[in-house]
Parts: C-alpha cells; sequence; structure tokens
C-alpha cells in the first residue's frame, strides 16, 4: 500500500522595503526631524531684530546688547538663537534685576525672528537722603539710582531714622507719606505762594520738618489731620505773620491744638 506525502509549500518573507507602514514611519520620523531641524536650526527662525520702545535715559543700544547676550542657546553642541527657544521671562527677570530703573518691562515673540521689548522708567519725584547719600525715587517711594544732589533740586527727602543699608530697587520711603509730603509741598505753593524744597522726616516722632526757601521751617505731625494742619498754617501766615514779619522768623509749629511760632 503506498502511502501519499502531503507537500509543504513555504512562504517566502516579505522585504520590509516593500511594507507601506514601514514608509509611513519613516516618512513620519524624516517629517518630524526636518520640522526640528526647521525650528530650532534654522535661518528663518533665528533671532534678528530686538525692538525697543519706551526707554528714556538707557540706550537702546545698551538693552539690545544685554538682550542678544540671552538669546543664544547650546543644544546637541551646536548654538541657536532659535525664536522658540528663547525664555522671554527669564530675559525679562535679568533685565529688571540689573537696571532698576526699569519699572514694567514685556518681551513679545514676534514671528519670525524678532523680539519686542516694551518698557516703562521711574521717573524721578524727588531725591531721599540718607548720611548725604542721595537716591532718586519714584512715586511709590522706590530708591533705582544713587546720585549726586544738584543746586537748584525741587525736592529732597531727608531721613534721620532710616535703619540699614539702602538696596536699589527698594522702598525707602512709605508711599502714603511720600504722597503727604507731595501734597504739603503743592498746597503751600499753589495756595500759600512759598516754595518749599527740603523736608526732613523724623520716623519715629512721625514728625515732619519743611525747610521754605524763604529759610524758615514748618513742623507737621504726620499722622494728625494734614487737611487742617495746612489751614492753620495759611491763616497764621495771613493774620499774625504777614510777609514784613517774617525776617527772623524761625519755624512755624503746626503738630499740636495750637500753632506755636518763633
Amino acid at each position: 500500500m503506498r502511502v501519499s506525502k502531503k507537500r509543504y509549500r513555504i512562504k517566502k518573507k516579505k522585504s520590509i522595503f516593500k511594507n507601506k507602514f514601514f514608509w509611513i514611519i519613516i516618512s513620519i520620523i524624516l517629517f518630524l526631524g526636518f520640522s526640528l531641524w526647521l525650528i530650532i536650526f534654522s535661518p528663518i527662525f533665528q533671532i534678528k531684530t530686538v525692538l525697543v520702545s519706551g526707554n528714556e535715559k538707557i540706550s537702546i543700544n545698551e538693552i539690545e546688547q544685554s538682550v542678544y547676550l540671552r538669546t543664544e542657546t547650546k543644544l546637541l553642541f551646536l548654538n541657536t538663537k532659535s525664536i522658540f527657544l528663547i525664555d522671554t521671562k527669564s530675559i525679562e527677570n535679568d533685565i529688571l534685576k540689573n537696571y532698576p530703573i526699569i519699572d514694567n518691562l514685556k518681551i513679545k515673540k514676534l514671528l519670525p525672528s524678532s523680539l519686542s521689548i516694551e518698557m516703562v522708567e521711574r521717573k524721578k519725584i524727588a531725591l531721599w537722603s540718607k548720611t548725604d547719600t542721595y537716591f532718586a525715587i519714584d512715586k511709590k517711594g522706590i530708591a533705582f539710582e544713587e546720585t549726586n544732589k544738584e543746586p537748584k533740586e525741587d525736592l529732597v527727602i531727608i531721613s534721620k531714622q532710616h535703619e540699614g543699608e539702602v538696596s536699589l530697587k527698594s522702598e525707602v520711603i512709605n508711599e502714603k507719606i511720600l504722597s503727604q509730603i507731595l501734597t504739603i509741598k503743592k498746597t503751600i505753593s499753589d495756595k500759600i505762594n512759598i516754595e518749599t524744597n527740603e523736608f526732613t522726616i523724623f520716623e519715629s516722632e512721625a514728625r515732619l520738618n519743611v525747610k521754605t526757601t524763604e529759610n524758615w521751617e514748618i513742623y507737621f505731625y504726620l499722622e494728625g489731620d494734614l487737611n487742617w494742619q495746612l489751614i492753620e498754617l495759611e491763616l497764621t501766615l495771613e493774620k499774625q505773620l504777614p510777609q514784613e514779619k517774617r525776617h527772623n522768623l524761625e519755624y512755624i509749629d503746626l503738630r499740636f491744638s495750637k500753632v506755636y511760632y518763633k
């Protein structure tokens, strides 16, 4: 009896290069690789321009150079200035730290290759002094620049009891007290027609000595009713101390319920 044998056909393996899914994956990898190169290294997206606005005292060139130094990143042993890798918040913080005169700063990315820098500089509202060292301060009482006293400085605030070293960007005078000083100066100028330029604060006593250009002083109590003290000053000068009687005047003290002068 003859036994029949089954024949088996060995199926040949299909080449991976003929597999469409292989080429789809390769295409995706190439696309992602090209996109990554385009984003990181393409000249199209390298920072070329820094646009600066809002500066007054700081030069545009100074800010541009400061920003350019912080735009370069090292990646895969290569340097790039890709706009997509720029950490604008970090640059903002660095600039604000190095330039106390800048009050506010915003950096925006402008595709494909520019950065826009909008800044607001602090405005000097007065000079603040401690032991013959002078600092420019803004409306919030923040010291932002060590400077020299000018002969005709409009407003100088002298602290007699400020403790510790003064660091830039720190509050050296309370914003409320500064506002009171500005109000006093303006009121005396507008209503009484007397100019004042030097204000000395004794913090522990809440006392403010105001020196007039007529070379006599006014003493205020900062925790009292300043409006009433200013009215008392106006009435005293009008009724008791007109211009012709002020030649030897040393001070007018408004800190108490009764006005004293000498």
